[in-house]
């Protein structure tokens, strides 16, 4: 492991909590593998520290940071710079400080994109459903439109939660539906992926509104969580023959994307990505 120096290139994560974060091993991994000077860190940072927060990275040269719960959505009105994925989404998960201005980018988008790419090639997802309707659905969703999928349904178990963001879409047309097994198993019949958002999985939750068996068995189901890497309703899909996909490649490829952003270098995520699905299947730390 290459030991960053003084005039390292310092970057980061914020967040409360933040010490669980798998970033800092994942960032300096991307890190040897270009030779760079670079040094990525986790800072604590409780709400009401954000706005001192964010000035004091700024003025101590930090290049950018990377933004989690729960500052994604209430850091955006210290961002001077905002891309049209941030304005979309509503959040934000990725700083640079650059040329004196606090730029805002949203690479959970891009990082489900290219996950989900894996899986589905070049051609559209097909007919979608996504589950919750977080801020987590909105990187998705748009996720989902930038890969061609449609229909596009979202379900929620308040489905006032899902009409609201489902309006939010004005140039994608977005079923809104209950989380319930009457609304769902109509459409599962044509269904090409299912992605659970909420916070289901990372509860050890499965889905008895999905009566996956429906699915056609070229479908896909993913769950956005990395830990655990098999959620109850990953298990149900692959029981079923269905294929998975889980929330590590959504992860490394997210994170990859903010690293391009603040180094103009975007690394290769297989080794990493392998590295990091040993560690979370086993007891053994990555070296």
């Amino acid at each position: 492991m290459l030991k960053p120096s003084g005039s390292a290139l310092v970057c980061g994560i914020i967040g409360h909590p933040v010490a669980h974060s798998l970033s800092p091993w994942m960032q300096q991994r991307f890190a040897e593998q270009t030779g760079m000077d670079f040094l990525y860190s986790p800072f604590p940072v409780a709400p009401t520290a954000l706005p001192a927060a964010i000035r004091g990275l700024q003025a101590l040269g930090v290049r950018g940071v990377n933004v989690t719960i729960p500052h994604k959505e209430a850091v955006l009105p210290f961002l001077d710079v905002v891309s049209p994925t941030v304005q979309a989404v509503g959040a934000a998960n990725t700083l640079l400080f650059a040329d004196g201005r606090v730029h805002g980018e949203n690479t959970d988008v891009v990082g489900f994109a290219r996950a989900i790419g894996r899986h589905t090639g070049a051609r559209a997802a097909g007919a979608s459903l996504v589950i919750g309707a977080g801020g987590a659905a909105r990187a998705v969703l748009h996720a989902l439109a930038l890969v061609g999928a449609t229909p596009i349904y979202l379900a929620n178990r308040t489905l006032a939660r899902a009409e609201a963001l489902a309006a939010e879409f004005t140039a994608l047309p977005i079923r809104p539906l209950p989380l319930s097994r009457d609304a769902l198993t109509p459409l599962l019949g044509d269904l090409q992926l299912v992605v659970n958002t909420s916070s289901r999985g990372l509860h050890g939750e499965d889905h008895p509104e999905l009566a996956l068996a429906r699915m056609p068995k070229t479908g896909i189901v993913c769950d956005i969580v990395y830990k655990p890497l098999q959620t109850p309703l990953l298990a149900t899909a692959a029981a079923q023959g269905l294929r998975c996909v889980d929330g590590l490649g959504m992860l490394v490829a997210q994170g990859a994307e903010s690293f391009r952003i603040w180094t103009g270098q975007l690394p290769d995520t297989d080794a990493v990505e392998e590295a990091m699905r040993t560690w979370l299947t086993t007891p053994k730390a990555p070296r």
